[in-house]
């Protein structure tokens, strides 16, 4: 890693924050003090304690486990939402960059078409469709409505570098179109397509957050963090610790998120200044 990467620190606490979540969510069977889905009257809304660190819910719930496992499925909507977003933007993105024509109207005008509704009420319709909402659902349904960003990122990048002398001298020497774009474009788009993706792992994770909290994520006994917001809305005056938890998660975790993509944009984007930023 350059020395730009370990000067800085927005990079280094990005990083560190979305190592905790790895961590802790691959680690939920030895971190967590207890089954999430144990039922347990006797501690029905236990304020934190040793036995519970973050206390209970109204089922008598570890708030605690429920918190480490809902970092399970946070994750896995927010990282393979963006493998198919990703996917499906740096094809679309990539076409039409490259063929230009016809084919670059076409897929804009559609990916304008996307992009005119906002991703979180698209997301928000498609989703209200499913009688019975899962999460793979939402990843599948995050992954097919943001695809529209990435492809207009990757085809501007693809734009600027089909032009330069090395991919003319491929062309010289007679490298197949496809060869050129894979072997030659792309890897010039890594950097700014890294750090896109890295911020849209964010975003998959706060929209998963809100419609588990609306009821179309999620679905009990699953401990979703969003939904373990609803759960504890009705007594947030009274109970906040059932409440306070899980929205510290999700902050810590978009924050993350975030701070790790800016921190990639300044470390990999050679126009900024060459300290980047601090």
């Amino acid at each position: 890693m350059s020395l730009r990467a370990y000067r800085s620190i927005t990079l280094r606490i990005g990083l560190a924050l979305v190592l905790l979540l790895v961590l802790s969510a691959l680690c939920a069977g030895l971190l967590a003090p207890c089954d999430p889905l144990r039922v347990d009257v006797a501690s029905v809304m236990a304020p934190p304690s040793l036995a519970h660190p973050f206390g209970t819910d109204y089922l008598g719930r570890d708030v605690l486990s429920r918190v480490l496992y809902g970092g399970r499925i946070s994750l896995t909507v927010g990282v393979l939402a963006v493998i198919i977003s990703g996917l499906a933007g740096t094809l679309v993105g990539a076409l039409a960059g490259f063929a230009g024509g016809w084919v670059d109207e076409v897929l804009m005008r559609l990916t304008d078409i996307v992009l005119a509704f906002p991703t979180a009420l698209l997301a928000l319709a498609v989703m209200a469709i499913f009688e019975n909402p899962t999460v793979g659902k939402i990843f599948i349904v995050l992954g097919l409505v943001g695809w529209a960003n990435i492809a207009r990122l990757v085809r501007a990048e693809v734009l600027a570098v089909k032009e330069r002398d090395f991919v003319t001298a491929a062309r010289s020497v007679g490298v197949s179109p496809l060869g050129i774009v894979i072997r030659h474009i792309l890897p010039n788009t890594l950097g700014t397509l890294t750090v896109a993706l890295t911020l849209g792992v964010a975003g998959n994770i706060l929209t998963e957050a809100w419609l588990s909290f609306l009821g179309l994520g999620a679905q009990p006994p699953l401990p979703s963090w969003g939904a373990m917001i609803t759960e504890g809305q009705y007594f947030l005056t009274t109970r906040p610790w059932v409440c306070i938890f899980p929205g510290l998660a999700i902050l810590l975790t978009v924050l993350g998120f975030n701070m790790l993509g800016d921190g990639l944009r300044d470390v990999l984007d050679p126009r900024l200044n060459p300290r980047g930023r601090r």
